[in-house]
């Protein structure tokens, strides 16, 4: 496994593993943003590579508040459970102190991986019913610094 910066070069394997998991954790009106994040702001966004094919993607991004936030995580639907996405996270949080310094983080997930960011110490501090869509409620989570 490797965990390596994104290039352009990278974007329909991401897109692929962002389809891979609708409709449980994406809405398909949610591409579109994938991708123009990827195009503007993949800075600090990183992917997860086994043999040569990436399977996860998932960034970090200073937020204007001084806050950091983790941005579009994600795993293959193949590989989810095998504890990648645990790695990913762990990885972001890490290149987050090295890069950012330590601040406080935020993410907006939905209420299927909820429970996921708690293991981190991320709390829920917003909850919107089918906020990215029917079915996939918004929850807004904090860890501090």
């Amino acid at each position: 496994m490797l965990i390596r910066p994104y290039a352009e070069s990278d974007i329909e394997e991401v897109v692929e593993v962002f389809r891979s998991n609708i409709p449980k954790y994406f809405g398909p009106s949610e591409e579109p943003g994938l991708r123009e994040f990827l195009a503007d702001l993949a800075e600090h966004y990183y992917v997860v590579e086994i043999s040569g094919e990436v399977i996860g993607a998932g960034g970090i991004a200073l937020n204007d508040d001084d806050t950091v936030s983790l941005c579009w995580g994600m795993v293959h639907s193949d590989h989810l459970g095998t504890g990648l996405g645990k790695l990913l996270t762990e990885y972001r949080i890490e290149r987050s102190s090295e890069v950012f310094g330590k601040k406080a983080m935020v993410t907006s997930t939905s209420q299927h991986t909820e429970g996921f960011y708690k293991k981190f110490g991320f709390v829920t501090i917003e909850h919107t019913p089918d906020g990215f869509g029917p079915g996939i409620d918004i929850c807004k989570m904090r860890l501090e610094a």
